[in-house]
C-alpha cells in the first residue's frame, strides 16, 4: 500500500468510525472493526485476534457486554455445526471421532456457559 492509498484508507475508516459513532453502535463493535482494519493493513492478524479475546474477557466476558457475548455465542454456534457435520463423515479415524465428539461436547458446555452471562446480563 502507497502513502495515497494509505491516506484514503484512513479517511475511509474515519468516516466509517464516525458513522458508527453516530449510529449508535456498540464502542466494542467500532474498537474491533479498527482492529481488523489495522490487521488487514498491516498483515498482522494477530492483532485482531489479541484484540478480540481482550475485549471478550473483560468487556464480554467481565462486564457482560451484550454484544460481545452474543457475538461469541454466534462464533461457537457456528464452530459447532462444523465440527458435528465433520463428525458425520465416516472418512475420519475413531481417533479422530473421539476428538470432535470432545469438541462437541466442549462447544455445547460453552454456548451454556455463554447464555448464562448473557441472560444475568439482562
Amino acid at each position: 500500500m502507497n502513502a495515497l492509498d494509505f491516506v484514503h484508507a484512513a479517511q475511509e475508516i474515519k468516516i466509517q468510525i464516525t458513522d458508527s459513532i453516530n449510529a449508535g453502535e456498540n464502542p466494542a463493535k467500532i474498537l474491533l472493526e479498527v482492529a481488523k482494519w489495522l490487521s488487514d493493513i498491516t498483515g498482522e492478524q494477530s492483532f485482531y485476534n489479541e484484540t478480540y479475546q481482550q475485549l471478550l474477557a473483560i468487556q464480554g466476558l467481565a462486564l457482560e457486554d451484550k454484544f460481545l457475548l452474543e457475538t461469541e455465542l454466534a462464533e461457537v454456534k457456528t464452530r459447532l455445526k462444523k465440527i458435528q457435520a465433520a463428525y458425520q463423515d465416516e472418512s475420519f479415524t475413531e481417533e479422530e471421532h473421539k476428538r470432535m465428539h470432545y469438541a462437541i461436547e466442549r462447544h455445547k458446555q460453552e454456548i451454556e456457559r455463554l447464555c448464562r452471562i448473557n441472560k444475568s446480563s439482562n
